[in-house]
């Protein structure tokens, strides 16, 4: 028994591979390519019915297995327009993961954002790019270092794991995704500006104005 599955294991995996190869070789992952190749061994599994059974089962059905390539030519149809349909997904999504946490509980007046720009972060909550970007005002009163601050605090919080611990190309698609998804003050976000004071923010943990700026993020998430 051992070696009759060693065997058929084996010829199976020549099997798959000689699949495969054909697949990359002629198919060449062509979503079009598929379809014709699968209609056309649909055919050629009616000819050969007919074949066994005669011509004339296949004249005496012919609608049946009319009906069966149209269901079968627009269910492959579907399939590959519902596989495309989920490509464009991915590139509408970061590759960040965010925290759960209950949108209906977030004060999104602490951080002053309006209608538009609140639909926009909760694309980010679900983990999806925003459409336009999102114009970050908090803390003008103390310039723009305590704005990146406080953005930075509150991704630390929404993040899974958090932003302090993020390096090389980690924190480039951070900064990006800042810079893609946030206006300071009406301005676009500067990566050399992000780098300095990510550096800055990461090295007064412990100083009482960023433990207000995270109490103050707290609050605003609803988290205490």
């Amino acid at each position: 028994m051992e070696k009759f599955i060693l065997k058929s294991g084996k010829a199976l995996a020549r099997l798959r591979s000689g699949i495969n190869d054909f697949f990359e070789d002629k198919i060449e992952g062509n979503v079009t390519n598929v379809i014709l190749f699968i209609l056309s061994f649909f055919i050629l599994f009616v000819t050969s019915f007919s074949l066994i059974f005669g011509i004339q089962s296949i004249i005496e059905g012919y609608v049946y297995y009319l009906i069966l390539f149209i269901i079968l030519a627009v269910i492959l149809v579907w399939l590959a327009i519902f596989y495309e349909s989920d490509k464009h997904l991915e590139t509408d999504r970061h590759n960040f993961k965010v925290v759960p946490i209950d949108k209906y509980r977030i004060r999104f007046e602490y951080i002053n954002l309006d209608k538009d720009s609140k639909e926009q972060f909760l694309r980010l909550l679900k983990g999806r790019y925003v459409q336009q970007k999102i114009n970050f005002t908090v803390g003008n009163k103390s310039g723009d270092s305590a704005n990146h601050r406080i953005l930075f605090v509150l991704f630390d919080e929404l993040f899974d794991g958090g932003i302090q611990d993020l390096t090389g190309e980690r924190k480039q698609d951070f900064f990006l995704l800042l810079m893609n998804s946030f206006l300071m003050n009406n301005e676009p976000l500067k990566e050399n500006t992000l780098k300095t004071s990510f550096s800055a923010w990461k090295n007064d943990q412990e100083k009482i104005n960023s433990r207000n700026q995270r109490k103050f993020i707290r609050q605003m998430l609803n988290k205490e």
